[in-house]
């Protein structure tokens, strides 16, 4: 055979060979439409039913001109994202892929918070909740004193799943067929992709298997890592931290949006583990709203139609932070054209500088609340001025006070018991502030977006110390040279102008809360965040030189008294005692603790023994006695969070079920001892307070 029939024979070679791959592409091409087609068909009917805003999403949304999912020569789909101009995976996108959950399976990174670096603590702090914490402690500091070997792969269950990418989704399914969770996150920035993913695997039998397991499924689709983290943040609320406080966290694929996702969470991860609340505070507060609807403090009933008459207002809520100092003339200036709160100590500095607030806000509920306010009263005293505050609010504050109006905190055990209460005896509940912590400045700021004010403006509010180490007012009631203020102000923040701040966790979630409140409100409301601090996301920042205010009010004083008489009003005491349920409260203490000594033998029977705890109480949220809820919440909180991580942090199992049993006994010890102290204490007001405190009290 010549040199030129062996090229022909080659060429004749290659062309068949050529032919049969596109006739075999083809025919897996069709292969791959009809089970696509039916498995997309098969996830909208999932999602209608599960995630109907989602299935919504899905039918709206318009796919580009180019969209095309790639059949591979394994037959599955590939895909190539908009902007980019590689495809996502090699030929056999299961394969790789399943190489990829081995990857991270074997070697995997968690997120979690280690509670066994905690040394056993002594207290003189008599509170019950404060005593089961002590002897917790001391179960904390025996495992950490062990060299346990930590958890490095990821065992068969796990309490949560954190899914940073979908992708086309191979992944999920490769890593349920061998692990399984508890709650699982998926978070997927990019909307094409889930779109295409839906023509790839089986949603249908994801959602469907888990539901059955009794496992949560959560889906953030389309969303930027703001958006992520607040989700998070909401539904740890709805469920419990334990939800979310010890995950598995799994990175798909590399891209910015997704590693600004991961970033997000462990940034913001101390929001999961704060905020929990305790059983005496809970019952304190619970003692204090009965107290105060007893001695017929003006409660907050806030309507649309009333809240009209606040629309034009400009209203400043001003805070003691540094930045106040340089916006004193700024509110001597405009003090007859703004309604003025003061929140907390920026009281004393303001009326230093000569200026009587409008109100005064105040929220923290101790006796030493009321000692402080006795210990740097001012020289007038305070009977000439008016006082908004809280339910949980130290009864004996009020009557300092020439008036006070009172707002539901939330979520507490007094705000829903008051929530019920109202609603009973009054036929509409009294008005729940929203997101009014940690800080007083962010109650004097959602007073008044409940009033209706929606011209705010944000004065000493500052979220933060800039580099200079600056931590309050010059005028400020306190000495920067005994707080430390700056010790644990790890946080960085960008800076509302030119100076970055720096944050304690506390002051950061003041930040958040401000930040997820303005987004709330942000179609009907303009937030002005008023000098330097903490950049907050949905204010605009302005100057103090810049601000300016026309003449919108005629007659303050009667202004005042109208908000007094028309979004206030007492409570009747008559039935308080039948609302608060006791026998209720314990029938639920003895159903938990009948739970909690069912026999344990495993790891995961220990989780799930702490689940079905968690389900039973967080049941009573959404029912005739939420307060009851609310009294266990918090303290549960702490308990579980450490039990769940102690389960889940070691490979000694066996060892690790000793140290749970310790733990588990102590928490269901403080179930029965919370039962009985419910009918002694429900009206004991708080007795906290320092003796430096007390020399005028």
């Amino acid at each position: 055979m010549t040199n030129q029939q062996e090229q022909l024979q080659s060429l004749l070679v290659e062309t068949e060979k050529s032919i049969q791959d596109h006739q075999e592409q083809k025919l897996r091409e069709l292969k791959f439409a009809d089970e696509a087609n039916y498995r997309f068909s098969k996830n909208i009917q999932a999602f209608d039913k599960y995630y109907p805003d989602i299935a919504k999403s899905i039918a709206e949304y318009q796919i580009r001109d180019d969209f095309c999912i790639h059949v591979t020569k394994s037959g599955h789909g590939n895909f190539i994202p908009d902007g980019e101009h590689v495809p996502l995976y090699s030929d056999n996108p299961l394969s790789q892929t399943i190489q990829q959950v081995k990857k991270y399976t074997k070697k995997a990174t968690f997120g979690r918070t280690d509670y066994t670096g905690t040394q056993e603590w002594e207290s003189d702090d008599s509170r019950l909740h404060m005593q089961y914490m002590q002897r917790l402690s001391t179960v904390l500091s025996k495992v950490g004193a062990n060299k346990f070997t930590p958890i490095s792969s990821l065992p068969k269950h796990y309490p949560t799943a954190l899914i940073f990418g979908v992708g086309l989704g191979y992944h999920i399914q490769a890593l349920l067929e061998e692990h399984s969770f508890d709650y699982m996150f998926i978070c997927e920035p990019d909307l094409e992709l889930f779109f295409a993913s839906l023509y790839c695997i089986d949603w249908f039998k994801i959602i469907e298997g888990l539901d059955k397991k009794g496992a949560c499924l959560f889906l953030s689709i389309g969303v930027d890592y703001d958006e992520f983290f607040d989700e998070i943040y909401r539904i740890a609320n709805e469920l419990g931290s334990f939800s979310a406080i010890n995950s598995f966290c799994y990175q798909h694929y590399p891209s910015q949006k997704v590693n600004e996702l991961i970033k997000s969470f462990f940034d913001n991860y101390y929001q999961l583990q704060q905020g929990y609340g305790f059983y005496n505070d809970a019952i304190t507060g619970l003692a204090h709203v009965i107290k105060n609807i007893e001695k017929k403090a003006d409660f907050l009933f806030s309507s649309p139609e009333e809240m009209k008459m606040l629309a034009d207002i400009p209203v400043f809520v001003v805070g003691n932070g540094p930045s106040l100092d340089n916006a004193i003339e700024l509110i001597k200036a405009y003090k007859n054209k703004a309604i003025i709160f003061a929140a907390g100590t920026a009281l004393q500095s303001l009326l230093k500088a000569g200026i009587v607030p409008d109100f005064h806000v105040l929220v923290e509920r101790t006796k030493a609340t009321y000692d402080i306010l006795k210990l740097v009263e001012p020289e007038q005293g305070y009977q000439d001025l008016n006082l908004l505050t809280v339910d949980v609010m130290y009864p004996d504050v009020l009557d300092l006070y020439k008036w006070s109006g009172v707002g539901l905190k939330g979520p507490e055990a007094a705000t829903a018991f008051m929530s019920l209460y109202s609603y009973i005896m009054c036929g509409k509940q009294v008005s729940e502030l929203p997101a009014s912590g940690p800080f007083v400045s962010n109650t004097a700021f959602s007073y008044a977006l409940t009033l209706g004010f929606k011209q705010i403006y944000l004065i000493g509010v500052d979220n933060g110390y800039t580099l200079n180490g600056k931590t309050h007012s010059n005028l400020s009631i306190y000495n920067d040279t005994e707080l430390k203020a700056l010790e644990g102000a790890s946080i960085r923040f960008d800076g509302n102008f030119d100076n970055d701040v720096m944050a304690t966790p506390l002051m950061a979630m003041s930040k958040n809360s401000f930040d997820r409140l303005i987004s709330a409100f942000a179609k009907n409301i303009s937030v002005f965040n008023v000098g330097e601090g903490a950049k907050l996301r949905g204010a605009v920042p302005i100057r103090e030189g810049d601000l300016l205010l026309g003449e919108v009010i005629k007659d303050k004083a009667e202004l005042i008294e109208s908000i007094k008489s028309y979004f206030f009003a007492p409570v009747d005491d008559s039935q308080i005692k039948e609302v608060l349920n006791f026998d209720e409260f314990d029938e639920l203490c003895d159903y938990i603790y009948n739970i909690g000594i069912r026999e344990i033998n495993s790891r995961d029977a220990a989780n799930a023994n702490l689940i079905a705890q968690q389900r039973v109480i967080f049941a009573y949220k959404k029912s005739k006695t939420p307060h009851l809820f609310q009294l266990l919440k918090g303290t549960m909180h702490y308990f579980h969070c450490v039990i769940v991580s102690l389960l889940y942090q070691f490979e000694e199992e066996q060892e690790m079920l000793v140290y749970f049993n310790e733990a588990h006994k102590l928490w269901l010890e403080f179930v029965l001892a919370a039962k009985a102290d419910f009918r002694k204490n429900w009206k004991s007001k708080c007795d906290w307070t320092k003796p430096e405190y007390q020399k005028k009290a």
